[in-house]
């Protein structure tokens, strides 16, 4: 049950659209993907050089504690993989962006939740920055600054520029409240 509630989580977070349940325009997680696969193409990358390197200088089929030291070789770029797609995946879990018609929100953490507000009154500008690689994946980084010298990054985020005009949209928006008086 818990499995199935984290995938529908999962899906639910990642799309495109809109939601428009209560007062929330955007929710979000870091746009992960694109790293794992940059991360995974990485090391299986080193790892076949370094096959190559052990293959070329004649140790491959050396035995170490009674495994050859090209299985050791695997192993070890295994577990390098498997750290980097579990600190992919601790990322992922532990940031959420809520855009919402009152402001924006940025929850970081699992256990201790960091919750960071920017509401329209308190909105400076924002930077997107997109490097090579979110450009060819579709990613980037906001940086949102608010009018107390604070600067808050999204990471990751799917279609920055998209993201950026709907946080204008809503941001640039000033709150009014009408008072009746009796």
């Amino acid at each position: 049950m818990f499995f199935t509630s984290c995938i529908l989580d999962v899906f639910w977070l990642t799309s495109d659209s809109h939601s428009q349940q209560g007062n929330i325009v955007w929710k979000k997680k870091p746009w992960v993907i694109p790293a794992a696969i940059i991360h995974t193409v990485t090391v299986f990358v080193v790892l076949a050089i370094f096959l190559w390197l052990e293959i070329y200088v004649k140790v491959f089929s050396y035995s170490l504690l009674r495994l050859p030291v090209f299985a050791w070789t695997i192993l070890v770029f295994v577990v390098v993989w498997l750290f980097s797609m579990l600190e992919l995946l601790i990322f992922w879990a532990s940031n959420t962006y809520v855009l919402r018609q009152d402001g924006i929100e940025i929850r970081r953490g699992i256990i201790r939740l960091h919750s960071f507000v920017v509401t329209p009154m308190g909105f400076g500008d924002l930077l997107v920055y997109q490097s090579l690689g979110g450009r060819i994946f579709g990613y980037g980084d906001i940086t949102v600054n608010s009018q107390g010298e604070r600067q808050t990054k999204l990471v990751r985020v799917r279609s920055p520029f998209e993201v950026a005009d709907t946080i204008r949209d809503i941001m640039g928006k000033p709150l009014v409240r009408v008072d009746t008086h009796t």
